[in-house]
């Protein structure tokens, strides 16, 4: 089910992010087993199948397409990283909005 993403709050954001990658990358491991900075592609955690399946949770849970211009590794490496670029894409959205 989706749920509306203006309001959520950033930190409920990153959570998901968490999340999704605990869940679909790392067998639902505990909360600590992946930290913000942690490297997802040179540590292993996600490959490009993974990617492709990250891109689109990402797309269909926060309603935005990522454009292929958009596919740089540095906007993937981390959850900090992801969450970045998603609080990013959300704010362009609510300012595209309010022209």
């Amino acid at each position: 089910m989706k749920r509306s993403y203006a309001t959520e709050q950033p930190a409920e954001r990153r959570r998901e992010i968490r999340a999704f990658i605990l869940s679909e990358y790392l067998n639902g491991s505990p909360d600590s087993a992946l930290l913000d900075d942690d490297l997802l592609f040179e540590s292993g955690i996600i490959d490009s199948t993974g990617a492709v399946a990250l891109v689109l949770f990402l797309e269909e849970r926060f309603a935005f397409t990522i454009a292929d211009a958009e596919l740089f590794p540095h906007n993937f490496a981390s959850v900090e990283h992801i969450h970045r670029f998603v609080e990013s894409r959300l704010a362009s959205a609510v300012r595209a909005a309010e022209v």
